[in-house]
């Protein structure tokens, strides 16, 4: 765990901004699996999905401008701002050589993470935008363009690459960093993979609680949000077993108990306890208070995560290192033990030397 690293100053922008654009994901997933497999009382349900992705991803690229120190600078993301200039300068839009110099605009850094996330999430947003549009008149012609036929299963299946890339880029993302906790594991992305699926399914479930839906089509989704729950504890606990020593420093954290047992509890084991008891006689309502827990779970893994690696660095060595190699070894050359490192006739242990009790 390396503790000698920059906080990022990561805020509540960011945190919103990874918790709806995977619920924005799985929701937009969900729609379009609904509309390749699924019957045609299933048909509203989809709906609910591309009505769902459009809104949210409007509002992560809203999060993503107001976050940065020049919003008004966000297009410089996508275009090279010395040939919009220039583009503009030759008469774009009225003229023909500022079209080609503005054609020479377009910034595509695949090197860059920042770069191939800004262009995921414009891409994304492209489709989600064009399937809500097939929704709002059933049977017109936009429906028949952007849901049906090979125009709309193309679409749909852009759409959800993207946005499942959208959804596991945010975790590549942590992983990537030097960062203690988050890039002491390889389970991040699948884990914020698996729970956009459960999650983008339980906002879909709430939404259809309140709107005619066949009850045998949310009775299907229910037990889709059932293995999509399970997937994601078994990554979970794989997440949990990645991070080695780090968990017990991760533990003595209070966000970092969010993130294990508030994750654990209340995003995952409630919400698959009462769907597993829905095949007993309980009250419909009993799947929206599952998908409930579900929806605060997906959050509380996003707040957890980006916070408790600020908690940890904000404490130091200190606050974490509880022993090191030199623990209990005696003073002297033949100890191997660093002679400046010593505490009465003892070797300091680590918490020691870096100020701790």
């Amino acid at each position: 765990m390396n503790l000698f690293v920059a906080d990022p100053h990561w805020g509540w922008w960011i945190i919103l901004y990874f918790y709806l654009g995977g619920i924005a994901a799985g929701a937009y997933f969900t729609a379009t699996l609904i509309e390749l497999m699924g019957r045609d009382e299933d048909s509203e349900l989809a709906r609910i999905g591309y009505w769902i992705a459009f809104p949210l991803v409007c509002l992560c690229g809203l999060f993503l401008t107001i976050d940065l120190d020049r919003p008004e600078r966000f297009w410089h993301m996508l275009l090279k701002s010395e040939v919009v200039e220039s583009a503009f300068a030759a008469g774009w839009p009225f003229s023909g050589a500022g079209w080609r110099h503005m054609s020479h605009a377009i910034m595509f850094k695949y090197w860059s993470p920042m770069s191939i996330g800004a262009w995921a999430l414009m891409l994304f947003g492209l489709c989600s935008f064009l399937s809500f549009l097939g929704t709002l008149w059933p049977g017109g012609r936009l429906e028949r363009w952007f849901r049906h036929g090979w125009s709309g299963r193309g679409l749909q299946a852009i759409g959800s690459l993207v946005g499942f890339f959208i959804a596991a880029y945010t975790g590549s993302l942590l992983t990537a960093t030097n960062e203690p906790v988050w890039s002491d594991s390889d389970w991040i992305a699948p884990l914020f993979l698996a729970s956009a699926a459960s999650t983008g399914i339980a906002l879909i479930i709430v939404i259809a609680g309140w709107r005619r839906v066949a009850p045998a089509a949310l009775v299907r989704l229910e037990r889709a949000d059932l293995w999509a729950l399970g997937l994601e504890l078994a990554i979970f606990a794989a997440f949990l077993a990645s991070l080695g020593g780090a968990l017990l420093a991760v533990l003595e954290s209070a966000h970092g108990r969010v993130l294990v047992v508030g994750v654990l509890v209340i995003g995952l084991l409630v919400p698959l306890a009462l769907h597993l008891r829905l095949g007993v006689e309980l009250p419909a309502r009993t799947a929206l208070v599952a998908a409930g827990f579900a929806l605060v779970g997906g959050f509380l893994l996003r707040y957890a995560l980006l916070t408790t690696t600020p908690e940890l660095l904000a404490r130091g060595p200190a606050g974490v290192g509880h022993f090191s190699p030199e623990d209990g070894r005696s003073r002297g050359a033949g100890s191997g033990a660093d002679p400046h490192n010593y505490y009465g006739d003892e070797v300091a242990p680590q918490s020691k030397v870096f100020g701790g009790d």
